[in-house]
């Protein structure tokens, strides 16, 4: 699933809700890490690029795709608006 109007994506809070206007929710559980599966693929693509396998985890951090669960079921549509509850943020000082 692609979201495009939700800047900054990968920085989205974890247990936001992501509720769409069909009534499905999804809940953002954690960010997905860049992973060397990936990276070998993109470097199987530019043989001529060596070391890009470990390179893609450090460039793509923070850029890549959200893990979330689903909190309410249903069908979600193409073009289907979604609106991101972010819940109260703060800072622990410990």
């Amino acid at each position: 699933m692609v979201l495009d109007d939700l800047p900054n994506l990968s920085m989205i809070p974890l247990r936001t809700r992501l509720v769409f206007e069909n009534g499905a929710v999804l809940r953002v559980d954690r960010q997905n890490a860049p992973c060397r599966v990936s990276g070998r693929s993109i470097a199987a693509q530019l043989p001529d690029r060596e070391g890009l396998d470990l390179a893609f985890r450090k460039v793509a951090a923070r850029l890549r795709r959200l893990v979330a669960w689903v909190e309410e079921p249903g069908t979600v549509h193409d073009g289907e608006a979604v609106v991101a509850y972010i819940p109260e943020q703060w800072v622990y000082a410990g």
